[in-house]
């Protein structure tokens, strides 16, 4: 692809994607100046041709873009912004640019993700008395990570326990499960990303020596 250059300015295209669903989501350009603003602040700038300007997404309607990774192409000279987008993206008030894209992967192939941002949006919102998540996460951590070892033992149990709804026992103690060590992993500000990684790393054979 042939460097776009603007008075003196390289611009970059970028591609934003949701890293949940795969999805494509919108394609804008960016500067040096957008690139360097995204990785400081986490939240998607890019660069308007129209206004000659920094354009930081959602700035006047307040659907800022989080972006958790910024990865380069192979000639560095496009971009893509990997988000997990809480409001609509186009201006239009649509998730996405592209009608009639491809929805990507099921949004169930990451609700561990969906399930982090639900907590760390109840984690930061405003204190209620009757929240039982605001109570975990603001107690001492012994409270916790006893709820975590009761957890297990009650999928412990639905596993052992042969019966009619023996599934469905089983797959409702495993979400508790799930859901206190979403808990602990909001506390120790560990993302399911990092989980992620970490199966991937001890699945993924490694390569030949050269």
């Amino acid at each position: 692809m042939a460097d776009l250059i603007e008075e003196g300015r390289r611009l970059y295209t970028v591609v934003v994607q949701d890293l949940a669903s795969g999805q494509v989501l919108m394609v804008a350009f960016a500067d040096d100046q957008a690139l360097e603003a995204t990785r400081t602040t986490k939240l998607a700038h890019f660069y308007s041709r129209s206004r000659r300007a920094l354009w930081k997404k959602g700035e006047t309607s307040g659907h800022l873009l989080p972006v958790e990774q910024i990865v380069k192409d192979c000639d560095g000279d496009s971009y893509l912004y990997l988000s997990r987008p809480v409001h609509p993206v186009c201006h239009r008030n649509t998730p996405t640019c592209f009608d009639g894209a491809p929805q990507g992967f099921p949004a169930s192939r990451d609700i561990l993700g969906l399930l982090a941002e639900w907590i760390h949006e109840r984690a930061l919102g405003p204190s209620d008395p009757k929240s039982y998540t605001q109570g975990l996460l603001r107690s001492k951590p012994d409270r916790l990570l006893k709820k975590i070892a009761e957890e297990a033992g009650e999928v412990i149990i639905a596993a052992l326990s042969p019966g009619e709804n023996q599934d469905q026992e089983l797959i409702w103690e495993s979400a508790d499960l799930l859901f206190h060590l979403a808990l602990v992993w909001e506390r120790l500000g560990i993302s399911p990303s990092d989980i992620a990684t970490e199966l991937l790393r001890r699945h993924t054979p490694s390569l030949p020596d050269a």
